[in-house]
């Protein structure tokens, strides 16, 4: 019978918390200098407190307030006329919908979209994915959101390129996900890195199509990282950078200029990387481009 009355307490004492809560919450909207189509969003970590076991419904409820926070900035002055406290609410409510439920797919996906057509809004849509990353740890399409954030938006191919290899890690994620880090990460003058990628993504994968197309570029990675350990070993040796791939066979630090496996001719750039005419593909017609002038 104690335990009974002290559980029905506990409980007494959690909804008389929530309420106070709401309360609370409903003066600091009042006090919040905003306009009034602007509500207050409680934290995500208040909000699981005052949601109880009713979460997941809370967690659809701030998601279709995100939904027709965006619809009225639609219907208000537009997206390129949108006040940044109109996409801050949208993003706080989505926000709040995964803090309910990390596992909700839909605020992510629609953030994603939705959010990014404001640039300065990109670092709260990373933020975002982040959070679902970690949850949803199976997802390949977040760390592929991901990537493409951090490529196309921020300019940061190092970081895009490591959320595409996290992507091609993770079940179902499509062939071409493993390719494109692989390109990012070599472009980043991170061929290592690309090598062991590909090296382990080839043992797990099984499809004969899909091994030819990794086992190709794992050829040309592994033969432009063989061409820039033997730069490396020019420098350390004459204290100065080759002018060509040639003068290293010249000089005999290496037997013969290998073959890129994509039909292209490997030569040395100007900023010291080494870097093929096919620049990884294959050409169309067969033919590779012509090699640039070193």
């Amino acid at each position: 019978m104690r335990h009974l009355l002290a559980t029905l307490l506990l409980l007494a004492a959690l909804a008389a918390g929530q309420v106070s809560t709401l309360w609370w919450a409903a003066g600091a909207r009042q006090a919040l200098p905003l306009p009034e189509d602007h509500g207050y969003v409680l934290p995500g970590p208040l909000l699981r407190v005052v949601a109880g076991e009713f979460r997941g419904l809370a967690a659809d409820f701030c998601f279709l307030q995100g939904l027709t926070a965006y619809g009225r900035l639609l219907e208000g002055s537009g997206p390129s006329q949108a006040r940044y406290s109109d996409w801050q609410r949208v993003y706080r409510l989505l926000d709040a919908a995964t803090d309910l439920d990390p596992y909700f797919f839909d605020p992510y996906y629609f953030g994603n979209a939705v959010l990014s057509r404001n640039p300065e809004m990109i670092p709260r849509i990373n933020q975002l994915l982040e959070k679902g990353l970690e949850w949803r740890d199976w997802d390949w399409l977040l760390p592929f959101y991901l990537g493409f954030n951090h490529f196309y938006y921020l300019q940061d191919s190092g970081r895009a390129a490591e959320y595409l290899m996290l992507g091609a890690q993770r079940p179902d994620a499509m062939p071409l996900l493993a390719t494109l880090a692989a390109r990012l990460a070599y472009q980043e003058n991170r061929t290592e890195n690309a090598i062991v990628f590909l090296r382990g993504i080839l043992s797990r994968t099984e499809d004969e199509r899909t091994r030819e197309l990794y086992q190709v570029r794992l050829e040309a990675l592994e033969k432009i990282h063989y061409l820039e350990q033997a730069v490396l070993v020019y420098r350390q040796h004459y204290g100065e950078m080759p002018g060509t791939l040639k003068v290293l066979q010249e000089r005999g630090v290496i037997s013969a200029i290998p073959e890129d496996p994509y039909g292209g001719t490997f030569y040395l750039d100007a900023d010291g990387s080494v870097k093929s005419t096919s620049e990884l593909t294959y050409a169309k017609g067969g033919t590779s481009k012509e090699i640039p002038a070193n």
